[in-house]
């Protein structure tokens, strides 16, 4: 997978990943509430701060969400309020992260998910189908690198990954850069005849000994190779 089909893949799963978390917070928050109003509810009932069986009974009988009820409990903390120690009572949930993560709608995230599972297996059949269409070919102002290769338009140099300069006839020299500033790195045969033989009738022949003659070139610098499309064209391709 190639880079922009691999940025957007990335940025459905980073979507569904925070989704479930931001789903999982919100359920978080409404447990909190729930149980706080539980705890409201039974202090105004009972009318006594004192914590027995019967409070977190009938406490846990105001808690709207069944799953909580069997985890939920009521502590005592000693809080600081007007200059000098208080003793409240605090409504806590106690249930684990994968409880509120189960009762989170988690459907939002899940679309996501496979939305990205399809955007990979559709990126996976179009680039089977078109094998000459790349996504990562790097361009810049400067250079414009694609299967371990650089040209350099300024000084019109092709670099290997190392730095290596690669030694080209002119002619291998005129179609490998036809091939780096075309978008989709193919050509067809009659395009390069016009521009590299323009004066002769039928430049078949000299096309395939120079393309012979380049793909050892570079096979041996680089990760690219040199494909016949139906016979009308020569695509340059990422092994």
């Amino acid at each position: 997978m190639k880079t922009l089909p691999l940025v957007v893949f990335m940025f459905l799963v980073a979507s569904a990943v925070l989704t479930s978390l931001g789903s999982a917070q919100l359920k978080a928050m409404s447990i909190e509430d729930d149980v706080e109003t539980a705890l409201s509810q039974t202090l105004a009932e009972r009318q006594s701060n004192v914590v027995d069986a019967d409070t977190i009974r009938v406490y846990r009988s105001y808690i709207s969400i069944p799953e909580v009820r069997d985890t939920a409990s009521i502590s005592v903390k000693t809080v600081y309020r007007n200059h000098q120690d208080v003793a409240v009572l605090e409504a806590k949930a106690g249930c684990s992260f994968l409880t509120v993560f189960a009762l989170s709608d988690q459907r939002p995230a899940g679309a996501l998910v496979v939305l990205a599972i399809l955007w990979a297996i559709g990126c996976c059949w179009y680039k089977k189908r078109h094998p000459e269409v790349n996504f990562v070919a790097a361009k810049s102002d400067d250079h414009i690198a694609f299967g371990g290769l650089s040209f350099i338009p300024e000084n019109k140099t092709f670099l290997t990954d190392e730095g290596t300069e690669v030694r080209l006839t002119p002619m291998q020299q005129q179609l490998m850069e036809m091939f780096f500033r075309s978008p989709s790195h193919s050509l067809s045969k009659q395009d390069i005849c016009n521009t590299l033989w323009p004066k002769k009738p039928d430049a078949s022949d000299t096309l395939y000994t120079l393309i012979r003659r380049i793909k050892p070139i570079l096979e041996g610098h680089s990760h690219l190779k040199i494909e016949s499309d139906r016979g009308r064209a020569y695509v340059l391709t990422d092994r």
